[in-house]
């Protein structure tokens, strides 16, 4: 939009993405930014391009016809477009491949600004084995479009109050520290997951370990456990209809989780007297279950557990989403970084400024790691083996592999352990400065502990927070030293308090007064101080208690304080003259509403 406005659009902007929901998402979100009519979907009508008129064209590579390896007929890219036709063009989720026929857009359109997005600045390992073509770019995404113009780190973002702030729960059944000899797992008559069918003896590795459950056996009281925890998390937290996507590992085992957490579901409305919601969980792969990402999205009605292995890692907005879930075990630090970007979406609406992180496999040691990728290599199964990649293939055990999938009852009790919560925090880390999981009681006590340096006691607190310029410094170093007050207070269950009394409980064990409570008190307490005063001086005395508990702090310190309409009719500012100069008035007041 500002490159039209600036008058750099004498030519179409091409907006390039790779999937059906991202161009639909693009369309959505472009159309409004643009003069009705202005962003056209690239598609044949008629034997036209239905674009042809417009200032920003939206395509898929598919649409192009840049997805096909024969080159030997004309594309729909050459047919309707010479070269040069686009002023600027947009990659989106510029981390992928560059250089397969889809490059041809950018070969045939040089003058064009080429303008990569992506949340994965992506370089490619080194290799012994490297093609021309992955030296001249392949999944290297750095080495096409450069450094970036501009960066912005997660934890920025939700420090700056622009993506939601994230509380992270570690967990491990405890059956994943326990390894299964081929020896255990003929003892338990193992089936195939898909057939029923038993298993020949050598068909079963030698031995499994937890990164290979789900993917290379399937054990049924370790799924059940995890759903049965997950389930229970989210009625403690919201109740079980929340927006949540589950990553799996492979096809069969997101069928799996999908049906136990609807088995969960329905035994919970039961219980409840409730009539279940269709389509409570479902599967969403690439085998199937991609036309409930829409219900999902825009219903608060239905589809709210979905259950994956890739398809929603990368590009779809679930605004709504409370939580993402981990069943799954991941290397891949780009894919974990994708699949938590689901979550990071603010909604207004509905008041979701975090979500929830549950880790059920340690995939959160991912953060802070690099964006490397070595060189692709073609996956060769063994039987009876490990297959041939390099393990840093990510994409989740293929339900079409020939071999047998072991299935096996264990009797082990099936359950989960609590390893703790923890909070995203910048620190440097071999002298570079990476986002780390910290536990949460540290990470308060640390920041508290910043606070009591400028303040040691509740007296020297509460004189510092009712001077605006103390206390918004303050603020500023809790800030600077990547502290966020903020995130905290609705980690630990405090979003309906102040800041004040955020720092007062943690801080000086006071207790914790909600907003509310805390303007009540105040009433209740001054109400002698009120009665001594003129009529309009109290109305805007208690005005004062009553914006706090509407706003906190902040609606103190605001300039549309005294626009309030009983505050105003009541003469603002000039009604605290009777009791001295209106600054000094304000702030007694504030002493005596912190001070109950």
């Amino acid at each position: 939009m500002r490159l039209h406005e600036a008058g750099q659009l004498a030519k179409p902007a091409l907006f390039l993405c790779d999937r059906d929901e991202l161009r639909e998402q693009a369309w959505e979100k472009l159309s409004k930014a643009f003069p009705k009519g202005s962003v056209r979907i690239v598609k044949t009508e008629r034997g036209q391009n239905a674009a042809k008129n417009a200032k920003v064209h939206i395509a898929t590579y598919q649409t192009l016809g840049l997805d096909d390896e024969d080159q030997s007929y004309a594309s729909f890219l050459t047919e309707h477009y010479p070269e040069n036709a686009f002023s600027v063009i947009v990659i989106d989720e510029c981390h992928r491949s560059a250089w397969g026929r889809w490059s041809e857009v950018l070969k045939r359109n040089p003058d064009a600004i080429h303008i990569g997005l992506t949340a994965t600045p992506r370089q490619l390992r080194e290799s012994k084995h490297q093609t021309a073509d992955d030296v001249a770019i392949t999944a290297n995404n750095l080495g096409y479009f450069g450094d970036p113009v501009y960066e912005y780190t997660l934890i920025q973002a939700q420090e700056d109050g622009y993506l939601a702030a994230c509380e992270i729960v570690k967990l491990k059944p405890s059956i994943d520290w326990k390894t299964f000899t081929r020896e255990e797992v003929l003892a338990a008559k193992p089936i195939d997951a898909r057939t029923g069918k038993y298993i020949l003896p050598e068909d079963i590795k030698a031995q499994y370990v937890a990164k290979n459950f789900d993917d290379d056996i399937l054990l049924p009281e370790r799924i059940n456990a995890m759903c049965a925890d997950l389930f229970k998390r989210l009625c403690e937290h919201g109740g079980p209809e929340q927006k949540v996507i589950i990553f799996c590992t492979r096809d069969l085992h997101a069928d799996r989780v999908a049906m136990q957490m609807q088995r969960l579901y329905a035994a919970w409305c039961k219980e409840n007297g409730q009539t279940p919601k269709d389509h409570y969980a479902f599967k969403c792969t690439a085998e199937g279950g991609s036309d409930l990402i829409e219900p999902m999205r825009g219903s608060g009605e239905r589809c709210f557990i979905a259950c994956t292995v890739d398809l929603l890692a990368t590009g779809v907005d679930i605004e709504r989403l409370n939580a993402v879930v981990f069943f799954r075990y991941l290397e891949s630090s780009i894919l974990f970084y994708q699949m938590v970007g689901r979550g990071t979406r603010i909604h207004e609406e509905t008041q979701k400024y975090k979500f929830w992180l549950y880790d059920y496999t340690g995939v959160t040691d991912l953060f802070g790691t690099d964006f490397i990728t070595a060189p692709a290599k073609p996956r060769v199964k063994k039987p009876g083996g490990d297959d041939g990649g390099d393990g840093g293939d990510d994409g989740g055990g293929g339900d079409d592999d020939p071999l047998p999938l072991p299935e096996i009852k264990t009797g082990h009790d099936g359950t989960v352990v609590m390893q703790g919560r923890y909070i995203l925090q910048e620190r440097l880390v071999d002298g570079v400065r990476r986002e780390v999981a910290v536990p949460l009681d540290e990470y308060r006590q640390e920041m508290v502990a910043r606070v009591l340096r400028e303040a040691a006691t509740l007296h020297d607190f509460r004189g510092l927070w009712v001077e605006t310029q103390k206390r918004r410094q303050l603020i500023d170093h809790l800030l600077g030293e990547h502290y966020s007050p903020d995130t905290v207070r609705e980690l630990v269950g405090l979003a309906e308090c102040d800041h004040f009394d955020l720092f007062a409980h943690y801080g000086y064990r006071e207790k914790a007064l909600k907003r509310p409570e805390r303007e009540a008190a105040y009433l209740s307490a001054q109400a002698p101080w009120f009665a001594s005063v003129d009529d309009k001086t109290a109305i805007v005395l208690k005005g004062i208690g009553h914006q706090f508990g509407l706003g906190g702090t902040d609606a103190l310190e605001s300039e549309y304080l005294w626009e309030v309409p009983d505050i105003r009719r009541a003469g603002g500012l000039a009604a605290l003259r009777q009791l001295g100069k209106p600054v000094d008035v304000l702030r007694e007041a504030k002493v005596r509403l912190f001070g109950v």
